[in-house]
């Protein structure tokens, strides 16, 4: 039997369970489509602890998205290297010199303030709210939506209320009770060592790098944050428990021991158990997983906040397409869960590769690692790829909302400032479906620069190489572009040398900067064909 909505309950589009980061920048990504989004979050306010401390250059491109890079950038520390230490000697030094999506590769920030800044963000958009000290008790899906049942505290006995969504998102970190409400299980595993992590103020070394020192008798990390903070993580040994570590005094002797102050100025000690682990699904039915609710990993690649970032960039505008009637439902919105559930098995491996080169505490385990990266670092190529974050893996989709070339024809991208050829060459011969769109800083009107993704646009974009941005489009004869709001921008060729010119391609992006598909000149109608059919019911391989 079909459902019918029960007119006299409150109603939003989505709704939203945790206002962590990941839950604040899906609400600002909705409320820049306008659409109406309610936040619930169990506490009484947002948190007043750095857990998250990482961001990388795809973090900060979503940011950009949300137009929020600049005050977010104000209170980062950019540019951060990471060094690994054994003993006295350097095995690797990464320090990326490269800026493919226009921002450092790694920088540091202070979560409360991060949340902050995301938090006045939502101030933007009327259609957005946020209601504090709201838990969800239960919820129900039917086919057009998903009845939540939210418990708030009060005087007496804890009061309840009935709200209904066209759609869910579960927010609420890694011991979801939605995920759990949906029995869907986490596949990975528990790391068997605990680590005491401290948080301090007013530290006196100013220098900008994280330290992995992988030392067998007890390996550790310190990681600097903005304004003089610092994070100490050391771990614990076989027969220690948290009580000894955390005891008066131990930390600061820990500290102390890995040339830090004598006094150190500790805000926050925790011991943490690490977890290398993924949701078996994002999604089921109407209500979605997003970051630590979805997937957990270790900190050593620094991952765990910008996948949850990725995670609303990937979905909201998807969610937007769907609630306008543009895309078909379920359909479209499984490829949330196919996209990131790969992208993000990727970096749990990152992350947990890393930690066997930090964590090793057998002498011969370490030896033998010290000496695969003496010789390594006798390579030039290799030296650098290690120096360039190389083992990072690149952001690409290979299934979901794609379309592939089903002939060999590839795309070349070219840019309106020489700026873009470094990158643009690094990719020629190689199809460009599914990767996330290099963004250079470009050279517009009268030589005013600006970074690639300010003349996207937020939503669609179809790029094409023109000189005339009037003539550039004109073939094009499809209501699609219209129906999508897809942004067209013509760019001009000012690279010498460049190896292919080819003015007849058309580049369609998405909303999240990773390329949709490619037509040349004279295409359209079947590219557009295929696109809507895929609208109707996308493929997933």
């Amino acid at each position: 039997m079909k459902h019918i909505r029960n007119a006299s309950l409150p109603y939003f589009s989505v709704i939203i369970v945790g206002a962590g980061p990941t839950g604040l920048a899906a609400g600002n990504l909705l409320g820049m489509m306008g659409i109406d989004t309610l936040i619930l979050e169990r506490n009484a306010g947002l948190s007043e602890y750095p857990k998250a401390i990482s961001i990388d250059d795809e973090g900060l491109r979503i940011c950009q998205a949300m137009g929020l890079h600049h005050a977010v950038m104000e209170h980062a520390l950019l540019d951060v290297e990471a060094h690994y230490i054994s003993g006295k000697r350097l095995l690797a030094r990464v320090v990326p010199t490269g800026k493919p999506n226009g921002f450092p590769l790694i920088s540091t920030f202070h979560q409360p303030t991060l949340e902050a800044i995301l938090r006045n963000g939502l101030k933007r958009y009327s259609c957005v709210s946020i209601q504090f000290q709201s838990e969800v008790e239960c919820f129900e899906q039917h086919d057009e939506g998903v009845v939540v049942t939210v418990t708030t505290p009060g005087k007496g006995d804890p009061s309840s209320r009935r709200i209904e969504c066209a759609y869910l998102l579960a927010c609420d970190g890694g011991k979801s009770g939605i995920r759990r409400n949906l029995k869907i299980p986490m596949r990975g595993s528990t790391y068997i060592q605990k680590w005491l992590v401290n948080d301090t103020e007013q530290d006196p070394d100013t220098t900008s790098a994280v330290k992995f020192f992988c030392n067998p008798d007890r390996p550790a990390v310190t990681v600097p944050a903005p304004h003089l903070r610092r994070r100490w993580e050391f771990m614990l040994l076989p027969g220690e428990t948290e009580e000894d570590l955390l005891q008066g005094g131990r930390a600061n002797q820990l500290i102390r021991q890995s040339g830090g102050p004598f006094a150190p100025q500790i805000t926050r000690s925790i011991v943490y158990t690490f977890h290398a682990a993924s949701a078996a699904t994002y999604s089921r039915g109407r209500v979605f997983l997003l970051g630590d609710a979805a997937h957990m990993m270790p900190p050593f690649g620094g991952q765990g906040l910008n996948c949850g970032l990725r995670d609303a960039h990937n979905l909201c505008w998807k969610l937007r397409l769907a609630l306008q009637g543009l895309a078909a439902h379920p359909a479209l919105l499984d490829t949330y869960s196919v996209e990131r559930g790969h992208h993000t098995r990727q970096l749990i491996r990152l992350s947990t590769l890393l930690g066997t080169i930090v964590m090793p505490t057998s002498k011969p385990l370490a030896l033998l690692r010290d000496g695969i990266f003496r010789a390594l670092n006798t390579i030039p190529p290799a030296r650098r790829f290690l120096s360039e974050a190389g083992i990072k893996p690149q952001p690409r989709y290979t299934r979901g909302f794609l379309l592939p070339r089903s002939v060999g024809t590839r795309f070349i991208a070219s840019s309106l400032a020489s700026s873009l050829a470094p990158i643009i060459a690094s990719l020629i011969g190689t199809s460009m479906t599914g990767k996330m769109l290099p963004q250079p800083e470009i050279v517009i009107d009268k030589g005013k620069k600006m970074l690639l993704d300010n003349a996207l646009g937020p939503g669609f974009a179809l790029l094409r190489l023109h000189d005339d941005p009037h003539k550039a489009f004109a073939s094009l004869q499809s209501d699609i572009w219209q129906r999508l709001d897809v942004r067209f921008v013509a760019m001009q060729n000012e690279v010498e040398h460049f190896p292919l010119r080819n003015p007849h391609l058309f580049v369609l992006v998405r909303p999240d900067r990773y390329v949709l598909g490619v037509f040349k000149e004279g295409q359209e109608d079947a590219f557009v064909a295929r696109l809507q059919r895929y609208l109707a019911e996308p493929k997933h391989s």
